[in-house]
């Protein structure tokens, strides 16, 4: 989501974008100066489909790439969402700096460019790259989602692909380790769900901007310890006397969109799992929560974006008390998962 998640790919300064914008107040497309000169143009329309340019680039020389992106569309555009895919190993949310963005990362478009803007994009093109990268650009009528760029659609998606030559890499899995998920408190303040596209850990009062990076979550109750999807939380958590759920998922966070996730006991090797094709084999099971977990447990998931993935239970502790509910209790695991 921000330039630290670029560090693995072994550049500090990779990607790093500026936007230069021209903005419009009608309906027309305010054209540049024709004297200026682009690396690319991505020109979107409204229903026109998946646009896609090809740049090739230097490998060995560090640089920048201009990009002019323009859109027009007769419904209203509210943000604008790009991800970034390095050396394929992954489509990654992509942050513009210096602009005005909304919480989960996306841009927020102002008014007066909802039915058309043009944008010039700087961006720096790294050396040492091995394949590609690709960035993937779209807008949105509203809140979307950086790993579904279905949802609320309006304008995309338009592709660059930046070309270094050569293979891109055997995509690596992500792997994410010692992580802690408390078990729920009543003040929701406890760090009860994990999304897998970063490892960062949520809470559900993070609220509805954060919604779609939630994939499951931990709770410790008449089944021991268990991991239920997001969407399946409130009622695996359970409900008192009267029916009302303990904890409201729905209800807290704003939002009904909330991710799916399945799970299952696997045999399968944790240790050996390296890259994307090691985790094929799994088959999405049917249950969205897994309960009666024990440490050296392998849990087998396929994720609400049909990423699979395998967790390792390294630690279930139960609090001073002991009975799994207090907030000091947690779950330690560590999760492998297609990028």
């Amino acid at each position: 989501m921000d330039m630290k998640n670029l560090m693995k790919y072994g550049f500090m300064a990779a990607l790093m974008g500026s936007v230069i914008f021209t903005s419009c107040d009608t309906n027309e497309i305010i054209i540049p100066d024709p004297t200026s000169e682009f690396d690319g143009e991505l020109v979107m329309t409204e229903g026109g489909g998946d646009q896609s340019i090809n740049i090739s680039v230097d490998a060995n020389t560090q640089s920048t790439v201009k990009l002019r992106v323009a859109m027009t569309s007769t419904a209203s555009m509210k943000r604008l969402y790009i991800t970034q895919n390095v050396g394929g190993q992954g489509a990654e949310a992509f942050e513009l700096i210096g602009t005005d963005n909304k919480l989960d990362g996306s841009l927020n478009m102002a008014a007066s460019e909802a039915n058309a803007a043009d944008y010039i994009l700087t961006l720096d093109v790294p050396s040492g790259v091995e394949g590609t990268i690709v960035y993937d650009l779209w807008t949105t009528s509203g809140r979307g989602d950086h790993r579904d760029v279905t949802k609320r659609l309006v304008v995309g998606v338009g592709s660059v692909t930046l070309n270094y030559g050569g293979a891109n890499p055997a995509a690596a899995v992500k792997t994410y380790t010692a992580k802690i998920l408390g078990a729920p408190r009543n003040d929701l303040a406890s760090e009860s769900f994990i999304s897998l596209r970063d490892g960062t850990l949520y809470k559900i009062s993070d609220g509805v901007e954060y919604a779609a990076f939630w994939d499951f979550g931990y709770f410790y109750g008449a089944d021991k310890a268990s991991l239920a999807s997001t969407s399946a939380y409130e009622a695996a958590f359970g409900s008192d006397a009267n029916g009302v759920p303990f904890i409201d998922v729905d209800v807290i966070a704003g939002t009904t969109e909330l991710n799916n996730a399945y799970f299952s006991l696997s045999t399968m090797d944790f240790a050996s799992v390296a890259v994307s094709g090691d985790l094929s084999a799994i088959s999405q099971a049917t249950n969205q929560k897994i309960n009666n977990l024990a440490v050296g447990d392998i849990v087998e998931f396929v994720d609400n974006y049909g990423k699979k993935g395998l967790i390792e239970v390294v630690t279930i502790y139960l609090g001073a008390s002991g009975n799994g509910y207090d907030s000091d209790a947690y779950i330690e695991i560590n999760i492998k998962v297609q990028p």
